[in-house]
């Protein structure tokens, strides 16, 4: 390919990024002002600034569109924050409450909405896996049942969901949300280690002295 023809194609695929993430931010931006549970495509290529149609030769389904809208929010706005250890997740949803406070519509919105779910399905999957992993030394020696429960709860508190609740139906600001998530954060994770302890405990006593076998005698008398 000749040096002309290579610069026009970096200057093709260039452009046509520069749509797509413009097509993203109309989405995101449609969303967070109608905060409804359907955005449409014609109100999203009027904010873009271009036809519907180019909205398809971009995101072939609205699936693609509501996964690459997911991706910005986590970039751009609710900025997804990496941890290694539960002990970390009051901070971290301390932060994300100040974001939420930014964006209130927006928060709400991927909260309340079928659409706002859609959108934060794939980074929402995220974060569930990074908190199973980060909760896999609390959690060795507890049955699987209490690991999914413990997982579930600690995935629950760090979540839009739990801001959005106790900000409209108690009315608490980002601070005292942010209080009582800690809170309750902190004490889960302290009763899932005394579990993980006691559990780890009759392990090692069951191990150590196993059931005497029933003698025939025994099993007569």
């Amino acid at each position: 390919m000749s040096t002309v023809r290579r610069h026009g194609a970096n200057l093709r695929d260039e452009y046509a990024e520069l749509t797509r993430q413009r097509i993203v931010a109309a989405f995101v931006e449609t969303l967070e002002d109608d905060a409804a549970d359907e955005v449409s495509m014609a109100a999203v290529a009027k904010r873009a600034k271009v036809a519907e149609r180019t909205i398809y030769r971009h995101f072939k389904t609205r699936a693609e569109l509501f996964a690459a809208a997911g991706e910005w929010i986590e970039d751009n706005v609710f900025g997804y924050v990496p941890f290694s250890s539960p002990d970390q997740l009051p901070d971290i949803f301390r932060k994300l409450c100040k974001s939420f406070d930014r964006h209130p519509n927006l928060a709400r919105a991927i909260a309340m909405t079928r659409v706002g779910r859609s959108v934060r399905a794939g980074f929402r999957r995220h974060l569930i896996d990074q908190h199973s992993k980060a909760m896999a030394p609390l959690v060795r020696h507890l049955k699987p049942k209490e690991v999914r429960q413990a997982e579930a709860l600690a995935a629950y508190l760090n979540n839009v969901l739990a801001w959005s609740a106790l900000r409209e139906d108690f009315g608490m600001s980002s601070a005292e949300i942010a209080d009582a998530i800690d809170w309750a954060l902190t004490t889960l994770l302290k009763d899932i280690r005394q579990r993980d302890t006691a559990a780890a405990r009759l392990r090692s006593e069951q191990g150590g002295k196993p059931p005497r076998k029933r003698t025939a005698a025994r099993e007569l008398s």
